[in-house]
């Protein structure tokens, strides 16, 4: 039996030259976007990455805090459908360090899935600066500018009910030692985060390996403040106290949960309703405020909005799932809080 012709094994051989290497995919564990140089294989991860632009006030601030809201709505909505995520922040021209201190919890949150995020700084400079000088890029990787790199602020890597309270000690020292000019200890300032802690890990999430909370903190040297944002995407505040009888019947009473939530805080549902509950701790965090400890306290949760400093106890139109605290420490503060080391 004669075998193949000469004009067969030609044709043969000019396919095996001309065939395309093997398509590359991406491993479900990978966490950088080491793109590869074959063009199919390219465009095909590039697909899959869902294009989301940032509003130009990137800031929780009252009146901008339900378009930022939208837009860590759409991130965890794409995100939990699978798809690798494109951040576009070219149009930024506000930001503050809360609103990124959100974000980064939630990208952390979809990272635990194996979802990939890229994204696009600010062109806008003043901007640019402060998401370098932030933390925000020690977690997501990039490039940051030298006058951006030697800075004390940071967003404590993700916590969980393991994490040991201590690593927040190194950090009051340095934000005492910014307000104050000596590093110091602040019991208090201390007792209220670890309140914020124990509310996240016992009450905000269904089983302990969800459990997850970021605290970003921001040094203005020269103003001599510091600002804290804390934040967990748990269920929310007024979600998981929902479940609660004595919170239904007062809820009844209030009106919404805006009104509700205050009177928690400031612990006036008993003094209010006659009703006996004290609200899973919120006091506790809400003395800091009254004592002077700290200024400036907004509290954001499921579809409540308060501003203490502001006065603005509002229901919002875009919930957030999870919970938000934001307050600084400055010199208008009680300077017998600290204590120095």
């Amino acid at each position: 039996m004669n075998g193949p012709s000469k004009m067969a094994k030609k044709k043969k051989l000019r396919k095996e030259r001309h065939r395309s290497p093997k398509r590359y995919r991406p491993k479900s564990t990978q966490k950088k976007l080491n793109l590869p140089s074959n063009t199919k294989a390219t465009n095909h991860l590039a697909n899959k990455f869902k294009r989301l632009i940032a509003p130009e006030n990137l800031t929780l601030r009252y009146g901008h805090v339900l378009e930022v809201l939208k837009f860590i709505a759409k991130v965890k909505k794409y995100g939990h459908r699978g798809h690798y995520l494109d951040l576009d922040l070219r149009n930024v021209q506000v930001i503050a360090e809360g609103a990124l201190a959100m974000l980064l919890s939630v990208i952390d949150d979809l990272s635990r899935h194996d979802i990939l995020c890229k994204g696009q700084k600010p062109t806008n400079i003043a901007a640019k600066d402060i998401l370098e000088a932030s933390g925000f890029m020690d977690r997501m990787g990039g490039t940051i500018a030298s006058k951006n790199q030697n800075s004390k602020n940071k967003i404590l890597t993700t916590g969980t009910k393991d994490t040991h309270h201590q690593i927040i000690v190194p950090e009051v020292y340095k934000a005492m030692e910014t307000v104050w000019g000596t590093k110091a200890r602040c019991p208090c300032l201390y007792g209220g985060i670890g309140e914020m802690l124990r509310n996240s890990c016992d009450h905000a999430f269904s089983t302990e390996d969800k459990i997850t909370w970021h605290l970003g903190i921001s040094h203005n040297e020269a103003e001599n403040s510091v600002k804290f944002s804390f934040v967990d995407n748990g269920k929310g505040i007024t979600e998981t106290l929902s479940r609660n009888f004595i919170y239904r019947a007062a809820r009844r009473l209030f009106g919404n949960n805006a009104a509700l939530l205050k009177a928690a805080f400031e612990d006036g549902i008993e003094s209010q309703t006659g009703l006996s509950w004290r609200g899973k701790g919120l006091p506790t965090i809400f003395e800091m405020y009254t004592d002077k400890i700290i200024t400036s306290l907004v509290v954001i949760t499921n579809n409540v909005y308060l501003d203490f400093d502001e006065g603005i106890i509002e229901t919002i139109k875009v919930n957030f799932e999870g919970t938000y605290y934001f307050w600084k420490i400055n010199k208008t503060c009680e300077p017998n809080a600290h204590f120095p080391i």
